[in-house]
């Protein structure tokens, strides 16, 4: 009796530690699952945030896109309306009017830029209309019939002539234009060379060309005169007593600039 006794608490004594030995490794399983959970929720949490701040992202570039789609409408809008009461653009018989004149004529549709170099002039004539080169002036101010319009202009005895447009009617006259723009038919979007050179006719839109100009304005003092008028009419300038730009080594560096006047604003 005393054997089986004894045989029944070794039983029993096995049975516990093996039942220790269990819950001891399922606790151990309990405590990696619960971490492995926590590591799963905090990649959770910041995939929910990175996702959150894309969203907010997107909704903001939404938003932008919305408003510059507004915008572009009501620019397209206005454009429409300008060219539904577009006067019809002169023909180029029509164009020996003064620059004054045209601006008035055509202001309902177009924005004319209009820059003069003060007592002097330059560009060739890629028109094709006859203009009698017998009687060439150093400037606009020495033009002696003292009209608006196109002449043969020889600054120095070592310049070639070209054919520029002289305005006699603005400030006292004696100006000599070098850039028009009134109807957006020339493009203006031009590489150096053709800035170098200049581009246009003086019949329409025109740029003088930057070597011209410097070797003008080098030649003698000069002043300037930018006019500007936009669609509705309403007309400002600026005026400055004195204008040089250097060479193309320079890369025609504004060397000289006097004294403004006007109501655009001192831009320069």
């Amino acid at each position: 009796g005393d054997e089986r006794n004894v045989t029944d608490s070794i039983l029993e004594g096995l049975e516990y530690k093996t039942l220790t030995a269990k819950l001891d490794y399922l606790q151990h399983k309990l405590t990696v699952i619960d971490y492995s959970l926590k590591e799963d929720r905090v990649i959770i949490d910041r995939r929910l945030a990175y996702q959150e701040a894309i969203s907010e992202g997107i909704l903001a570039v939404m938003k932008r896109m919305s408003n510059n789609l507004v915008d572009l409408t009501g620019a397209i809008n206005q454009l429409r309306s300008i060219s539904n009461n577009c006067t019809t653009p002169p023909q180029k018989h029509q164009w020996n009017q003064t620059i004054t004149e045209q601006k008035g004529n055509y202001h309902e549709c177009y924005m004319p830029q209009v820059i003069h170099v003060s007592r002097e002039d330059q560009l060739k004539d890629s028109s094709g209309l006859t203009v009698s080169r017998a009687v060439l002036v150093r400037s606009c101010k020495e033009e002696p019939s003292k009209r608006t319009g196109k002449y043969w202009i020889k600054p120095t005895e070592h310049d070639e002539p070209f054919l520029g447009y002289c305005e006699q009617t603005s400030f006292g006259g004696g100006w000599l234009v070098f850039q028009y723009r009134f109807n957006g038919s020339v493009d203006f979007n031009r590489d150096w060379v053709a800035y170098r050179n200049g581009f246009g006719s003086v019949d329409g839109e025109f740029w003088l060309g930057l070597e011209r100009i410097h070797r003008i304005t080098a030649a003698q003092i000069h002043e300037l005169l930018v006019e500007l008028k936009d669609f509705s009419g309403k007309y400002k300038y600026a005026r400055y007593s004195v204008f040089k730009i250097g060479s193309e080594v320079e890369q025609y560096s504004l060397k000289m600039l006097g004294v403004y006047a006007g109501t655009a604003g001192d831009s320069l």
